[in-house]
């Protein structure tokens, strides 16, 4: 293996394209019917997942976001980072944010820091969804979590291929930690893999055995959110920063790919210290596109470079998706 590849979850389009374009959500087993995916997605316990459409100074991009406060959306760092608007899309209405700050040890360079978390403020409250309820925990592990979001679709053995417009959400199990660090410091970041139905070598992390609704996030799931339910009800575990092409070194979110989650147990002071506005803004932060990872980007505490790849250009999703749902369709 020489290398794996590492992508931040951000959909990148042309303005026209975004205006126009639907949102789009992760990648599932072959063999088990979308619509369970589909229906999942579709429980109250995950209404608080919304759509984020923003814009920077050279293009539009969307991605995903949880509510969790009437008017705060909790999402990742490098949705936020560099952004010139941002709209959140929830129980089909769009509200405007008015500000959005990302944490401040965020670096789009090294995505293994564990930082990629943000926050919007909302321009109006949200009056008839429940936001999400944080979890204060350190248990998340062994737990089965809950992925959902707005990114790219397909299969496990086509990767993330199409656009639909629909929201998904699908079962992984939360299978280690990253950084393994000292005792007195928490690990960052959630690693989960797609483990696959026909061969128990597409494993990295925990058992080779996938649940019954296998799943992994893709682009355009950046910032959406992680659940587990501990007893109480679902609960906000993490928030979507990257997938990784552990085995195969190519990121496109089929079987034996990896993603990260932020943690969320681990920041809930900074968010709160950001609700009560003791975090500095919370403002329009990160210039002009300063949190895009650039071509040559590369994160290397993974043991092996693993570059960031550049998010694709409109053309080439579109496509991408016109040639992979016709694939996948055909299956």
């Amino acid at each position: 293996m020489k290398g794996a590849g590492i992508y931040v979850l951000l959909v990148a389009l042309g303005l026209s394209a975004m205006l126009a374009g639907p949102a789009y959500s992760g990648t599932i087993r072959h063999d088990v019917y979308d619509s369970e995916y589909l229906a999942l997605a579709a429980s109250p316990a995950f209404d608080c997942v919304g759509r984020v459409d923003g814009t920077t100074s050279t293009s539009g991009f969307l991605a995903s976001g949880t509510l969790i406060a009437p008017d705060w959306v909790l999402t990742a760092a490098h949705v936020v980072k560099g952004a010139t608007s941002l709209d959140f899309t929830i129980g089909g209405v769009t509200y405007q944010a008015t500000s959005w700050v990302a944490h401040s040890k965020f670096n789009a360079d090294k995505l293994s820091a564990g930082y990629d978390i943000g926050l919007i403020r909302l321009g109006a409250p949200v009056s008839n969804i429940n936001p999400a309820s944080r979890y204060a925990g350190a248990a998340e592990l062994g737990n089965v979590g809950i992925s959902v979001g707005y990114g790219l679709t397909g299969t496990g053995l086509t990767g993330a291929v199409g656009l639909d417009g629909n929201k998904r959400a699908g079962e992984n199990m939360v299978d280690t930690y990253y950084p393994v660090r000292n005792k007195n410091a928490a690990p960052n970041i959630i690693l989960m893999d797609f483990d696959s139905p026909l061969s128990p070598s597409e494993s990295s992390f925990g058992s080779s055995e996938p649940l019954p609704m296998e799943y992994l996030i893709a682009p355009g799931d950046s910032g959406g959110g992680l659940f587990a339910d501990f007893g109480g009800g679902m609960e906000l575990i993490g928030v979507h920063s990257f997938g990784w092409g552990i085995l195969d070194g190519n990121p496109d979110s089929d079987y034996g790919d990896a993603s990260g989650d932020t943690r969320v147990s681990v920041f809930n002071s900074w968010i709160d210290e950001a609700l009560s506005g003791v975090v500095s803004g919370p403002g329009k932060s990160g210039g002009k596109g300063g949190g895009r990872p650039s071509f040559a980007s590369a994160d290397y505490e993974f043991g092996y470079f693993a570059v960031v790849v550049p998010e694709p250009s409109a053309i080439v999703l579109l496509l991408m998706a016109a040639l992979g749902m016709a694939a996948w369709k055909r299956m």
